[in-house]
């Protein structure tokens, strides 16, 4: 239930349609306890008639004319509620995937290098549309179906208490049934809808590495392991849905013990003439309504326990508490001269130590390189200054201000980066290179690509600045596409820029125009530069040379030569792998 009311209040922007629908719930209601009523009237029109003698046409008619009236009034009804239901269940549907987008926005990349985006994809489409099932169909179901339970017994105890009685023999068994029922098959299918999260995983993965698969000649290994899954999830869900069958069929055997009951004693009383023959029939008429909705409750059950299960899965990925987040107190930062200071800082990735005591000042419009064997934490310490982690000790500042003290959004805005992997979306390339700017004008765009060493490329292409360059950008080269990347970043224009291995997909040549271009426009920015090809940050301001988590060589190229420490030699190894290279 805690779920549920969870998310109606998601779904509050379509509360005035789960309003509307519940009027004509009640009107549903009504009309479905009006009929037996008026048959009732009509039987004891029809026996009074017989037994005084009386013709009674008029009756007849006024009741076959309301009768008429409650069946009009029926179907209209339903089908306001069903549009109403299937609007909010939709709305629910639309507002819940917003919420969890929105929520997936604010977790930070730990989250996602031990979650499979198939999961989460699968939680945020998959399960939120069993959502759709639960506000339009189970809950309205139920709402009307305990309605008519409550107003036939009514009925039922005006007409006769004794035999209302009986007919609530079997609601133990019943209610006995429902419990067991939610008690184990809820879970049944909680463990189908996570197989099928499973499954998804590896179709995004198996999609996504196609390329690879069908290189390596593995096509048949991996249609075993995807036909693995989709058998498991399909056991899983026969599973579910067979335990689920033989619970419904106990439940209905329960519920028409009732109608036995009030066959046998209803019967009984009217022979004994305890009661009339319009109450018998009436008695009759209304039980199956009784009994009617208790069965459809039974039916609904199948898909509430699917619903609930999916909202199990959904909620714990809106539970998941973002690991950085705006203090309580956070303010904006509005302007960066772009002074950055590492002041005694520690990280560790899963208690393993990655920097180790770092104390680094960058000075504004300074370029900074940071080299080192791979793993030493170069990209981590990159990764520290736009927060996308924390630091386990210390802090880092930027022009003099603690960054965990301002919003994140803010922080971020001042600063361009361009990862080791790149990333692009599926449009065109002008859209991508204004990612992040997205009022540039295409004068802008075109300037950027030029100093990146990109605008050449896009010129060729069939629709140039137009053109659409598909998903993660899979028409281009790795070079183009970092060539892309970094236009987008520049553009960005934001007074701190960091290159992660920015150059590490192009050739020689084309990393040396880079090169060339991003020393014209470095000039007022702060730039820190991670490099694997230690020739393209000779000219960095300072370089910092970074072994097993500490800072243990820093200065001009010159200068670290000249110590003949681990910088020399690793650009003797520099050197050497461009001679074999060429």
């Amino acid at each position: 239930m805690r779920h549920i009311t969870r998310l109606i209040v998601i779904s509050r922007e379509y509360w005035r349609w789960m309003v509307l629908a519940f009027i004509a719930m009640l009107g549903v209601t009504g009309a479905d306890l009006a009929g037996p009523w008026l048959i009732r009237n009509l039987v004891s029109t029809i026996e009074g008639s017989i037994v005084h003698g009386a013709a009674g046409a008029s009756q007849v008619i006024n009741i076959s004319l309301v009768l008429l009236l409650v069946y009009a009034l029926k179907p209209a009804l339903r089908a306001l509620q069903v549009w109403a239901t299937h609007v909010a269940g939709w709305g629910s549907v639309a507002a819940a995937r917003k919420e969890i987008y929105e929520h997936l926005q604010r977790l930070s990349p730990k989250y996602y290098s031990t979650t499979r985006t198939g999961q989460i994809m699968s939680r945020a489409i998959n399960d939120t549309h069993h959502f759709e099932t639960l506000i339009a169909h189970v809950i309205p179901e139920v709402i009307v179906s305990f309605l008519t339970v409550l107003g036939v017994f009514a009925v039922l105890f005006s007409i006769n208490p004794r035999l209302a009685l009986y007919t609530l023999v079997p609601i133990p068994l019943i209610i006995l049934g429902f419990i067991m029922y939610n008690r184990y098959v809820r879970p049944l299918f909680r463990y189908a809808q996570a197989r099928l999260g499973d499954l998804n995983a590896v179709l995004h993965d198996n999609l996504s590495g196609m390329r690879e698969i069908q290189v390596f000649t593995q096509e048949e290994r991996e249609m075993e392991s995807v036909g693995e899954r989709i058998m498991v999830h399909s056991s899983a869900i026969t599973k579910a849905v067979a335990t689920s069958a033989c619970f419904h069929g106990g439940i209905d055997f329960f519920a028409g013990l009732g109608t036995v009951s009030v066959v046998l004693f209803g019967g009984l009383m009217a022979i004994r003439d305890q009661m009339s023959i319009a109450d018998i029939t009436g008695f009759l008429l209304y039980v199956t309504s009784f009994y009617q909705p208790i069965m459809q409750l039974n039916r609904l059950n199948e898909s509430l326990q699917q619903a609930l299960a999916a909202s199990d899965r959904y909620f714990e990925v809106l539970d998941t508490e973002p690991d950085i987040h705006d203090a309580p107190d956070a303010v904006e930062l509005e302007s960066v001269e772009g002074y950055i200071t590492y002041d005694n800082v520690s990280f560790n990735y899963d208690e393993v130590p990655v920097l180790k005591h770092i104390n680094l000042e960058i000075k504004p419009g300074e370029m900074v390189a940071l080299v080192g064997p791979t793993g030493v934490g170069k990209t981590t310490m990159a990764n520290l200054i736009p927060r996308f982690y924390d630091p386990n000790e210390g802090r880092i500042l930027v022009d003099g201000i603690d960054i965990r003290t301002v919003k994140v959004s803010s922080l971020r805005r001042h600063i361009s980066m361009v990862l080791q992997d790149v990333f692009l979306f599926n449009g065109t390339v002008a859209d991508n290179i204004a990612y992040g700017s997205p009022d540039a004008t295409l004068e802008e765009i075109v300037e950027a690509a030029i100093a990146a060493g990109a605008d050449e490329f896009i010129r060729e292409m069939q629709s140039g600045y137009d053109t659409h360059i598909g998903e993660r950008g899979v028409r281009l080269s790795g070079g183009q596409k970092q060539r892309l990347a970094i236009a987008r970043a520049l553009l960005y224009d934001a007074p701190i820029l960091i290159l992660d291995e920015a150059t590490s997909s192009v050739d020689t040549e084309t990393e040396a125009k880079i090169a060339a271009a991003l020393e014209k426009l470095i000039g007022g920015r702060t730039t820190i530069v991670i490099a694997h090809r230690l020739s393209t940050i000779r000219h960095a301001d300072r370089i910092v040379v970074l072994d097993e988590g500490e800072i243990v060589e820093e200065g001009t190229h010159d200068e670290l030569i000249e110590l003949g420490g681990l910088y020399a030699k690793l650009v003797t190894v520099d050197m050497d792998t461009a001679r074999l290279e060429s």
